[in-house]
């Protein structure tokens, strides 16, 4: 059990809503596991300038960055790493002596639960459901490992074009906008459809002339970036049509695990991962 004393550094979560996070369990139990001592919280916040003078203020050594705050963080802090400029977002901010650098951990964090998972994204078509915040990361670090296609649609099309036109500017890679195979190797969703209040809603409902149960076969691999609940609707159908299914979990554990290393400077063993699936979410 972590002890908090005198010595104890501070660690924690900002976002709206926050309170449904499950990062303090998965980081306090990786002080607990290491030894580390720290101690990991989850803030709730509205007022991100505040809060990140308050980073700076209280000694804070790190914050994970969570919705509606990614973007608009960066506009706070002293430095940004080059691949978080590029991808667009931060989701983790290191203090150093009261100068703050932000990083994304989340697109190699998605990449590497879908490589443990054994879905590859070289030379696939890949879907995507959803222009949110967390796919441009994603289509981006996708990129870099030559897909056959990325194609991205929405229920608001200008906005999936807006995504387009800035990796392409950013990459020279180009997305599809237009969903125009029969079917897909890789079907992300993004958004929140699946998730409650919405748990009956699958992710193409709101996109006019799109079905996305029609573009999965049995060699399609379902991924949703939702872990709570563990199979949604869209992964259950999917999984009805002999698709391989994912959901979120990896990527909330190993973005973490990134983070987790860029917060203490420590290098974690090679089977945390495993230990925080099994001892966090059983």
């Amino acid at each position: 059990m972590l002890k908090v004393d005198g010595h104890t550094r501070q660690l924690g979560i900002i976002g709206d809503p926050v309170e449904h996070s499950f990062s303090p369990a998965m980081h306090n139990f990786i002080s607990e596991l290491t030894g580390n001592n720290y101690i990991y919280s989850a803030w709730r916040v509205t007022d991100v300038q505040n809060a990140i003078n308050g980073v700076r203020a209280l000694g804070i050594c790190g914050i994970n960055v969570t919705a509606p705050h990614k973007v608009k963080v960066m506009r706070y802090i002293d430095e940004i790493d080059e691949k978080a400029r590029l991808l667009g977002s931060v989701n983790t901010v290191v203090n150093k002596n009261g100068y703050l650098k932000g990083y994304n951990t989340d697109a190699d964090g998605f990449y590497m639960s879908l490589i443990r998972n054994g879905i590859e994204i070289r030379n696939k078509n890949v879907l995507i459901i959803g222009a949110g915040g967390v796919t441009e990361p994603a289509v981006i670090r996708f990129s870099y490992e030559e897909p056959a296609s990325v194609t991205v649609i929405n229920r608001t099309h200008a906005r999936t074009l807006a995504l387009a036109e800035r990796v392409y500017e950013k990459t020279g890679f180009k997305i599809e906008t237009e969903a125009g195979l029969d079917s897909y190797d890789v079907i992300i969703n993004t958004t929140s459809a699946g998730m409650a209040p919405k748990l009956d809603i699958l992710p193409t409902d709101a996109i006019d002339g799109v079905d996305v149960i029609d573009l999965i076969n049995e060699n399609t691999a379902a991924v949703d970036m939702i872990y709570n609940p563990e199979e949604t609707l869209f992964l259950k159908e999917a999984k009805r049509r002999g698709a391989k299914i994912m959901n979120g979990l990896g990527m909330l554990i190993y973005q973490g695990i990134i983070a987790y290393e860029l917060f203490t400077d420590t290098k974690l063993s090679d089977d945390i991962y495993d230990c925080i699936r099994e001892e966090v979410f059983g």
